[in-house]
């Protein structure tokens, strides 16, 4: 007889088994199969994303003439994918406009001020649906109102050539780098992108831009694309090997390269991210933004401090996150804890690595108008040379343009700023530099690793008399969330008259890292190192005479994206409001929109209301699927600015 202990499965009890074994197995392989799909999504979105900007790059070096729409369909991977680029012309009157658009210059120049690119990836993905990416872009001529670049042709030779296109003033300034204005062949420095693009997650900011540095006489460029992210940190103590020292820029042979000695790993001490929810660069960040003694002997840091504030170990000082969220003063972080941080990376071989803290110099602010004269932006480019050259010698820095004053009649306006930063040189670098000056070289400025960049939407903007202009300084969101009405961007220097009068507007900007994110200190050596830049504003009251008004707003614009049979609404970009037109049934009244970067919100005003008219302003497009909530204003009997009538807008293609 068999024991209960010795007893066998029956067949049911094997059955059993089998069916719950065979679920699980269902149920893995399932998951499995939607990882795999998840994963091949990604790469294929990756590859349409890298497929779109090596095309807008390849329009970027035509011929200013041969910038025109297009298609191609482009392998990768044993997929096709279809690109479609469309270029629209865009001139500068009282504010960017297309064709099509109410207020173009009459007549019309016979080329575009720039050209704004669009480019649309569509493919079928592994699943069978629809998906598409795109990216975009402008454009400019080579006389652009930005300095009065020349391009002049070098004798034939078999390397590949590079065609420089010029940004667009006011979002882009182009810097020659040379003291001999008669050159024909020279450097020119710009930051590429109109203005530095703002992403969020979980509260954080990344800030992203490209400086380019292209070379006439040989038709070469060299392109920095730099990445100002923000972390919270946690340490995890001095380990070897794991962090790395900064990359930078050196001089050799008189030309600027990166230092050999850069991204080594050493010994020192190293962070982690405190969560998951950051940007992926936190990785980099956290781990390398330390120093050590050999790095401080070496003058190659990520920070600059004091040799008395800094750890035994050399590191900089980091501090609780704690006392910035609560307002409690500045602790600083021990090992274990956490900390608030913010890197500057910059792309080297393909990857983001940390490079050493952004240090501004000096910040300029004027309206738009003053930096696409020809005149104004070349006043404006000549003092850059100046500050640098200042910095380099020593010696104070010169007073800003003082012809940015602007008298203004009713209505609104978009203020720009600008800032200028000059990174920490070694010593034989230094005096090289100061050397080329003394020695009267013209090409000094090409030895000199500094920075000008757009900062308009980072900057902290206010008025001194609310009573004559406002200004806005709305918080840096990048949230899309119709039912709460956010839409992707936000407004800072756009400037709204009140009434007759004269006021001061300053911006003023953070320095360190943190000023290129919008965010306050987070080190005590940056706490009263802001600087400010101050421009005066008066508004015409023509006394005994007819006064006039405007009616001004914002846009809000979403546009439906569909994927496949889902759809979402996302932020409108540049290129979606290409054929919109603002019309006033009083034909004295001029009616223009614009905007300055990706990341603010578009505006509109009409101006030159005359005192006690009544007219109606109408919203429409050549796009039947845009559609404006109101597309019709009314006035009567205007006496004073109109309150800010804000257009809703929404487009469904």
């Amino acid at each position: 007889m068999i024991s209960r202990q010795q007893r066998g499965f029956t067949f049911v009890e094997v059955l059993v088994a089998l069916v719950i074994i065979a679920v699980g197995v269902t149920g893995l392989v399932s998951l499995q199969r939607t990882f795999t799909q998840g994963s091949v999504r990604a790469a294929e979105r990756s590859a349409a994303l890298e497929i779109a900007q090596h095309r807008l790059e390849l329009l970027r070096f035509n011929e200013y003439a041969d910038i025109v729409s297009g298609s191609a369909t482009v392998a990768r991977d044993g997929k096709d994918y279809q690109v479609v680029w469309t270029v629209t012309p865009q001139y500068y009157h009282n504010g960017w406009k297309t064709s099509g658009d109410v207020g173009l210059p009459n007549p019309l120049p016979s080329e575009p001020d720039a050209k704004a690119a669009l480019v649309q990836v569509s493919w079928t993905s592994r699943g069978g649906e629809a998906d598409a990416a795109s990216v975009e872009g402008w454009l400019s001529k080579f006389n652009m109102r930005d300095g009065g670049l020349v391009i002049t042709n070098p004798p034939p030779r078999s390397e590949p050539k590079v065609t420089y296109n010029p940004g667009a003033a006011p979002e882009v300034i182009a810097i020659k780098l040379t003291d001999d204005s008669n050159a024909t062949l020279f450097q020119v420095k710009e930051t590429t992108r109109p203005t530095p693009s703002v992403l969020t997650k979980d509260g954080r900011r990344m800030v992203t831009f490209d400086t380019v540095t292209y070379d006439q006489a040989t038709q070469t460029q060299r392109v920095e694309d730099f990445a100002t992210v923000e972390c919270l940190c946690k340490f995890v103590g001095i380990q070897d090997d794991v962090g790395r020292t900064p990359q930078r820029l050196i001089l050799k042979d008189d030309q600027l390269t990166l230092d050999p000695d850069g991204g080594k790993l050493v010994r020192k001490m190293v962070g982690e991210p405190a969560d998951s929810n950051q940007p992926e660069l936190c990785v980099e960040c956290c781990r390398d933004h330390h120093d050590n003694e050999e790095m401080v002997a070496s003058g190659n840091v990520y920070r600059e401090e004091s040799a008395a504030a800094r750890l035994p170990s050399g590191d900089h000082r980091h501090f609780r996150a704690s006392s910035f969220i609560l307002g409690t003063g500045l602790a600083q972080a021990s090992l274990n804890e956490n900390y608030l941080e913010v890197c500057r990376m910059r792309r080297i071989d393909g990857w983001y690595e940390v490079y050493p803290d952004w240090e501004m110099q000096a910040v300029t602010v004027s309206t738009s108008e003053y930096l696409v004269d020809e005149a104004s932006n070349q006043t404006y480019a000549n003092y850059v040379r100046a500050v640098i050259r200042a910095l380099v010698l020593g010696e104070a820095l010169p007073a800003a343009p003082n012809d940015r004053d602007a008298t203004l009649m009713n209505g609104s306006y978009q203020l720009i700023g600008r800032a200028i930063y000059l990174d920490k040189m070694s010593d034989s670098h230094l005096q090289a530099v100061i050397s080329a000056i003394q020695n009267g070289e013209d090409d000094w400025l090409t030895k000199v690793p500094f920075y000008e960049v757009n900062n308009t939407l980072l900057g902290d903007w206010d008025s001194s008399n609310t009573g004559v202009a406002t200004v806005t300084n709305e918080e840096i969101e990048t949230i899309v969330d119709p039912d709460r009405n956010y839409y992707g961007n936000y407004s800072r220097g756009r400037l709204t008259t009140v009434a007759g009068g004269t006021t001061q507007v300053t911006m003023l900007s953070q320095g360190g890292n943190t000023g290129i994110i919008g965010r306050p200190p987070i080190h005590v050596r940056d706490i009263g190192r802001d600087i400010s830049s101050a421009m005066n504003i008066t508004v015409e009251e023509r006394s005994g005479e007819t006064t006039y008004f405007a009616v001004s707003g914002e846009f809000h614009c979403l546009f439906n994206k569909v994927t496949g049979n889902t759809s979402s609404w996302q932020d409108c970009k540049k290129n979606d409001y290409n054929g919109l037109t603002i019309s006033a049934s009083d034909l004295n009244v001029t009616c223009s929109f614009s905007f300055v970067g990706k990341s603010a919100t578009p505006i509109y005003s009409c101006n030159g209301i005359q005192q006690g008219s009544s007219l109606s302003i109408q919203f429409g497009s050549s796009n039947p699927g845009m559609v404006f909530t109101p597309s019709v204003i009314s006035v009567s009997n205007i006496q004073a600015n109109d309150p800010e009538q804000d257009i809703d807008i929404r487009i469904n293609n």
